[in-house]
């Protein structure tokens, strides 16, 4: 499995993937696997499109049309490991069934079965790159549940950002996982500069986000405690951007610093 993404608009709160196969075989088993992934991809490509300003109308309609077939991506792939689990353990594809579906039900806003997924993907022979995957996912649901009692601003400052703090650390495992795979690595840490505004924004207006925040709440020392996190993820990130990406780089970089400003809030 290879992964591709576009390195645009990804200042949101989900950063979507579109996944292809390196398969040839034409038996019955990759054909549905092939069928799965194009539901996704579909389903993730019109989520990158919603990210467009568009009127209330396009943006009911397209997003029942994702959630369609991630629902179908989830179904394809339940039957074909109901069916064919054998066939695609001896073609080591039983690991890449079971991220392909963990990820469609992440999207889908079902973590739990996700999380179910996810622990029979880790019994399951798994590439490196879907190890990678597998292991960053609760990471990335951690972010999506921090993000949701933000914005219904019904969980306390420490709960969501322990949430957010796990988060990070969940898709760090991930990412070291991931080796020398170009665009799973970019992915993660797109993923990881995501969860540091969803953190910018906790402790920049507690008030706004929190239920209740603790009464020794000091604004410098939760700098200093993001600081710490978003250091080496900075670094790291850029480094890999202008070696893995050396044309769109300054772009990207420059848009992520406006946004996330670590320079600026952590000088050495």
């Amino acid at each position: 499995m290879i992964f591709s993404l576009s390195l645009k608009s990804k200042k949101r709160f989900c950063v979507l993937l579109l996944l292809s196969f390196l398969i040839a075989a034409c038996v019955s088993h990759v054909k549905e696997l092939r069928e799965a992934q194009s539901q996704f991809n579909q389903a993730a490509s019109l989520e990158n499109e919603l990210q467009i300003a568009m009127d209330a109308g396009d943006a009911i309609a397209m997003s029942a049309m994702v959630n369609s077939s991630y629902r179908q991506t989830v179904k394809i792939l339940s039957d074909l490991l109901d069916t064919k689990r054998q066939p695609l353990q001896e073609d080591n594809l039983l690991g890449t069934a079971y991220t392909l579906k963990a990820y469609a039900e992440w999207r889908l806003g079902d973590y739990e079965a996700a999380v179910t997924t996810s622990t029979a993907a880790l019994e399951a022979k798994l590439f490196p790159r879907d190890l990678a995957l597998i292991t960053a996912l609760r990471g990335l649901i951690k972010n999506d549940q921090a993000y949701y009692h933000m914005q219904e601003k019904d969980y306390g400052y420490r709960d969501i950002k322990t949430l957010l703090e796990e988060a990070l650390e969940d898709i760090t495992k991930g990412l070291a996982t991931a080796g020398k795979e170009e665009n799973i690595r970019i992915y993660l840490l797109l993923s990881e500069l995501i969860v540091l505004k969803n953190w910018t924004d906790l402790r920049g207006e507690p008030r706004n986000f929190a239920r209740e925040i603790p009464a020794d709440f000091n604004k410098q020392t939760e700098i200093s405690a993001w600081c710490r996190s978003a250091q080496p993820v900075w670094a790291v990130f850029q480094e890999e951007v202008n070696r893995l990406r050396p044309d769109e780089a300054p772009a990207l970089i420059q848009d992520w610093s406006d946004t996330l400003a670590v320079e600026e809030t952590c000088p050495n």
